[in-house]
């Protein structure tokens, strides 16, 4: 009885495993100090919020400001959730700050967050 236990044990937890799901990983964003070429020509000035996108899991994220922007990003359940805060200081035009976001497929939703009031992105844009 105890040599078939063993395999049947291993044959159930096998099994098992097959069935979750997969890790999901987590967000990133990353301010672009040097933006290319393929991403400049799409920035519009007029448009202070624009996102920029390849495919499903690669996006720009476009911010003009007059401030110092600082940007974080979650996930939460379906939802990608990017917060900015925007410093208090003014510079006399406001300059673009451009992230990289890298995101799982499964995050069909972007919520933005600018020192904590929801925002709409002003602008889409397949590359």
């Amino acid at each position: 009885m105890k040599k078939w236990m063993l395999p049947v044990l291993f044959y159930v937890l096998w099994i098992g495993g097959c069935d979750s799901a997969p890790l999901l990983v987590p967000p990133k964003i990353q301010e672009l100090t040097i933006v290319p070429d393929h991403i400049q020509q799409h920035i519009i000035a007029q448009e202070r919020i624009q996102l920029l996108y390849e495919d499903d899991m690669t996006y720009y994220l476009v911010m003009f400001s007059k401030g110092n922007v600082l940007a974080s990003v979650a996930a939460n359940e379906d939802r990608l959730v990017i917060h900015f805060k925007e410093g208090s200081e003014h510079k006399k035009e406001a300059q673009p700050y451009v992230y990289a976001i890298n995101k799982n497929p499964e995050l069909t939703i972007i919520e933005l967050y600018i020192n904590g009031k929801s925002m709409a992105i002003d602008r889409m844009t397949m590359m």
